[in-house]
């Protein structure tokens, strides 16, 4: 069974560094890192909005809006379920295909958007490739529970502290040169 790692950490740019840094040592090393990658949009320290990264196609789509009107909605803002869908479910087939390794970047904030969004993620956490996903610390989510509990699973903890050492030893851990 493929090593699949969570890392969980406050909301903010230390788990993105993080994994960006995860993703461009592997890349280095000619591994083949596709999924999905989430980021902020901030207008005036406020948050508005999120994007959504295509690692394999590098296409960045703004799948979250303050301006949208939508029933989903990710921390108060709305979401076009169905760019979302088109972006993400063929990024994660893909990966799935292609990649040595998979990034799905916050897991927690994708989850809860659609059945499909969802049905996908679980089809990609089922596949046997290495998993690199980054979770919401607080979430009560029950998808993050059972990411959390999935056998061959590791969960690591980002700090200030760890955050320059942590990429290294999430790699030690997919390359199984790590025990749990």
């Amino acid at each position: 069974m493929a090593v699949k790692v969570g890392i969980t950490g406050p909301t903010g740019a230390i788990k993105a560094e993080v994994l960006k840094k995860i993703i461009e040592i592997l890349e280095k090393e000619g591994k083949i890192v596709q999924g999905v990658l989430v980021s902020e949009i901030l207008n005036a320290g406020k948050l508005t909005g999120y994007s959504l990264y295509d690692l394999n196609t590098k296409k960045k789509v703004l799948f979250a809006d303050a301006s949208i009107l939508s029933r989903v909605k990710i921390d108060k803002i709305g979401v076009d379920t169905r760019l979302l869908e088109e972006t993400l479910i063929p990024s994660l087939e893909k990966a799935r295909e292609a990649a040595d390794y998979i990034v799905i970047d916050e897991i927690g904030k994708l989850e809860g958007t659609t059945k499909l969004v969802q049905k996908e993620i679980n089809n990609t956490l089922e596949f046997d490739k290495p998993l690199v996903l980054t979770l919401h610390k607080k979430s009560r989510n029950p998808v993050l529970q059972e990411i959390r509990s999935l056998e061959g699973v590791r969960v690591f903890d980002l700090t200030p502290i760890n955050k320059n050492l942590l990429p290294f030893k999430v790699l030690r851990v997919l390359k199984g040169e790590e025990g749990s």
